[in-house]
């Protein structure tokens, strides 16, 4: 009997183990979806471009499968928005930023049971849930919003490779897949919204004085378009009273010098009320410069004048002992500080400082301390153990019913039934104990780390009665908070 057919279904086997049990991706449209049209249009005004933010729910761990997201989301969103300003950025060019967060994912329980009735060979599937904001801001004000939801579907089998045949391995290819089409959606409203926005200035502004744009611009200093308008009054210089109209602005329009052309923001160098203008009206008063001088001197900076600009200051009647006095100012360097003495020694903080150190006095940490600053437990705790869903329903609840459609199935049951139950476990503590913005709110104190939660709850609450059932409690919403508090010190 020939052993080739066996040594080639030996070599099969082996080729099928090496790639068995694979996790992939794809994006995939909602059926209520509509394409978006192609938009390349650029802004009609400079645009500051923030950039992109990913991020993910505070409570969610930092996986590598997220690792390889982030950058791609970031990565989409910044490729996407590089043709849109061709226009140089000043200081009153409104900002537009964009960010993609991920709200978690939705188990296809159909899915989950094909995969446990063909022994995994369907894969079961998940959705990851993202959400897309894009924003334009003219200072503090919004003047642009759009919002977009994105999905991406997860695939996963424990012991078979069917799951490369409909996606990807790579989450970041189908991660760039659906920021692709939400930002598409994003600029298209985005480009309505500037068409309308440009009809309307166009009217509005089209044909009028200088003067009359200028009042506009009161009356709108929110515009998107209050930037283009800055411009046009910088550059525009009346043959009568230059200065005058440069003054006017810059009281009216905080951004306004930063537009003007360099021979013409001289004037307007140095501290509040003590601008170069300030200067030259004083002098005109017949203020004495040597007084001058001297206050200037200590009241800086200035900027170190290039010839032909002290040229100009002295034939508006500046002398040259106030113009050294404010180079001097500019190249001053702040007084020392008194040294310490030598002996002063930094005291070892006591045990109470180490411990307040560790907690944060509000909610705004990852984890929320199972404790209020009253003492008592905080509502979600109570709720949790109400529930009994303590360390037991942390990882037992998803497992039971996981396990138990899979105990009968060989080598699948220990493994699949404990991964997928802890899953499921977390999700139904987190549902038992009010939910995440629950959590949050019912709690007024935090930590920035387990370790940090582990040590202080040792330390403070480890002698209270109820203290088995509150970290089995926040043990089900932090998984590892067990493990932290064995090893704190």
């Amino acid at each position: 009997m020939s052993i080739r057919p066996l040594y080639r279904f030996a070599q099969a086997i082996t080729c099928l183990l090496l790639i068995s049990g694979c996790t992939t991706y794809r994006y995939v449209p909602a059926a209520t979806e509509a394409s978006p049209q192609e938009t390349v249009n650029t802004a009609p005004v400079a645009l500051r471009i923030d950039s992109p933010v990913a991020s993910r729910e505070a409570h969610q761990p930092n996986t590598p499968e997220w690792q390889k997201m982030k950058p791609a989301l970031e990565k989409a969103v910044a490729d996407n928005l590089k043709d849109l300003s061709s226009h140089p950025v000043s200081a009153p060019s409104p900002t537009l930023s964009v960010s993609v967060d991920n709200d978690g994912s939705q188990m296809h329980w159909g899915s989950f049971f094909l995969y446990i009735v063909t022994l995994t060979l369907v894969p079961a599937t998940d959705d990851l849930q993202f959400e897309s904001h894009m924003s334009v801001k003219s200072g503090e004000k919004t003047l642009f919003t759009s919002r977009e939801k994105g999905e991406m579907r997860r695939y996963l089998s424990v012991y078979f490779p069917t799951p490369l045949f409909i996606g990807k391995s790579d989450p970041a290819v189908a991660s760039q897949d659906m920021t692709q089409a939400m930002m598409a959606r994003h600029r298209q409203a985005l480009d309505q919204w500037m068409t309308a926005e440009k009809q309307q200035y166009d009217q509005q502004v089209a044909g009028k004085s200088m003067l009359e744009q200028r009042q506009w611009l009161i009356d709108n200093p929110d515009s998107l378009f209050a930037g283009d308008i800055l411009a046009k009054l910088a550059a525009h210089t009346p043959r009568r009273n230059t200065l005058g109209w440069h003054r006017e602005n810059v009281a009216l329009f905080p951004g306004y010098i930063s537009l003007l052309p360099e021979e013409d923001a001289l004037w307007f160098v140095g501290p509040e009320d003590r601008r170069v203008i300030d200067l030259v009206d004083a002098v005109k008063r017949g203020k004495n410069q040597t007084i001058l001088a001297a206050s200037v001197e200590t009241q800086g900076p200035y900027k170190v004048f290039a010839e032909e600009e002290v040229r100009r200051l002295r034939k508006m009647g500046l002398s040259s002992d106030l113009i050294a006095a404010m180079i001097r100012s500019t190249s001053q360097t702040p007084p020392q500080a008194t040294p310490a003495p030598a002996v002063a020694v930094t005291p070892t903080p006591s045990r109470e400082e180490t411990l307040a150190a560790l907690l944060i006095p509000d909610n705004s940490g990852e984890y929320m301390n199972p404790w209020t600053s009253d003492g008592v437990l905080a509502e979600w705790v109570d709720k949790a153990i109400n529930a009994k869903m303590g360390s037991a329903v942390g990882s037992a609840a998803g497992a039971y019913a996981a396990s138990k459609a899979l105990d009968n199935v060989p080598f699948v049951g220990g493994f699949l039934g404990s991964k997928v139950g802890k899953k499921m476990g977390h999700s139904a503590a987190i549902s038992a104990s009010g939910g995440m913005d629950y959590i949050r709110q019912t709690s007024d104190q935090s930590f920035r780390s387990l370790e940090d939660m582990a040590r202080y709850l040792k330390a403070v609450h480890g002698t209270n009665s109820n203290f088995q059932d509150a970290i089995k409690a926040a043990d089900a919403i932090y998984p590892g908070l067990m493990q932290s508090l064995a090893s704190a010190q």
